[in-house]
């Protein structure tokens, strides 16, 4: 039996332009991507499904589920670390609504693979917690619309989907190996 390969979560880079960019045709050439690293000990990625479950006639009483929709999102928690691009952007929306939440956004898996989105920033946390401990830090980047998906080897973007597709298909290269 082979030695059994885990990455680290550590591997996966997470950043987002602070200079605003919500195009990712027009404001990605000039985007500052600043990582989400420092004071950050946790990051939870989501894919929350929106489904329909039909029972139809030849399931004999039992429901047929499809995925119909997702929202992606990656709730991140740390400590706050003044000084730090990332965090003092993600801290100044604070009291902000609406588009001026908005910013790109970009995952790097530890493969290489890159997905790419317009982001809002959600339930920002600039500061709390006891009086005699350090700052935590908290926010959700929820992607807006389908992300832009670019392996690692550089092939096809949002290549086409097979239908009849059960998953992700074979050939990824771990970072490890």
């Amino acid at each position: 039996m082979g030695k059994t390969h885990f990455d680290l979560n550590f591997k996966n880079l997470l950043e987002i332009d602070i200079n605003g960019g919500t195009d990712l045709g027009s404001d990605k050439e000039k985007a500052e991507w600043a990582k989400l690293l420092r004071g950050i000990n946790t990051i939870t990625p989501s894919a929350a499904d929106t489904t329909d479950a039909t029972p139809y006639w030849d399931g004999e009483g039992f429901t047929d589920t499809e995925v119909t929709g997702k929202n992606i999102t990656f709730a991140l928690s740390g400590h706050r670390v003044m000084g730090d691009p990332a965090q003092d952007y993600v801290a100044s929306h604070f009291l902000d609504i609406g588009d001026k939440l908005r910013t790109l956004a970009r995952w790097t898996d530890p493969a290489g693979n890159v997905v790419e989105s317009v982001a809002t920033l959600t339930s920002i946390v600039p500061f709390g917690g006891a009086a005699n401990v350090k700052q935590t830090f908290s926010f959700t980047l929820a992607l807006n619309g389908k992300p832009v998906y670019t392996p690692a080897d550089g092939g096809e973007v949002n290549p086409p989907v097979n239908p009849q597709s059960t998953g992700v298909t074979g050939g990824v290269k771990l970072s490890g190996e």
